[in-house]
């Protein structure tokens, strides 16, 4: 199932990127829904930017799962275009995807990248 972004204004009630140095930075709040095998895809897209630096988890609904972007060994993402957002039973400490009904509640996030 594919996430809903849902981008917030800031105080000036500007949704979408701003400049920030010499990369843009937007502030979303993602619906995950139900939980699918391999995670949650998240892309650039998105958020209005052409490519990601940074997926920043700001805040969460969801009081029994650990929400947490996926990266390599080496700290890197899936690509510069998609970031995958997993799910951890607190309890279990397993993925969410055990249980694929499980609905996952809400993420505010703050997204780096280029336009």
């Amino acid at each position: 199932m594919a996430a809903t972004v849902t981008l917030l204004a800031d105080h000036k009630g500007i949704k979408g990127p701003k400049a920030i140095g010499d990369e843009y930075v937007v502030d979303a709040y993602i619906d995950l829904g139900a939980y699918a095998s391999g995670g949650i895809d998240v892309t650039a897209s998105q958020f209005g930017l052409s490519t990601m630096h940074q997926l920043i988890i700001t805040g969460q609904d969801s009081t029994v799962l650990l929400i947490t972007p996926e990266v390599s060994a080496t700290g890197a993402y899936e690509s510069s275009t998609t970031i995958t957002i997993n799910a951890i039973d607190e309890q279990s400490n397993q993925l969410a995807e055990e249980n694929s009904t499980q609905d996952c509640g809400t993420i505010r996030v703050r997204v780096y990248g280029l336009i």
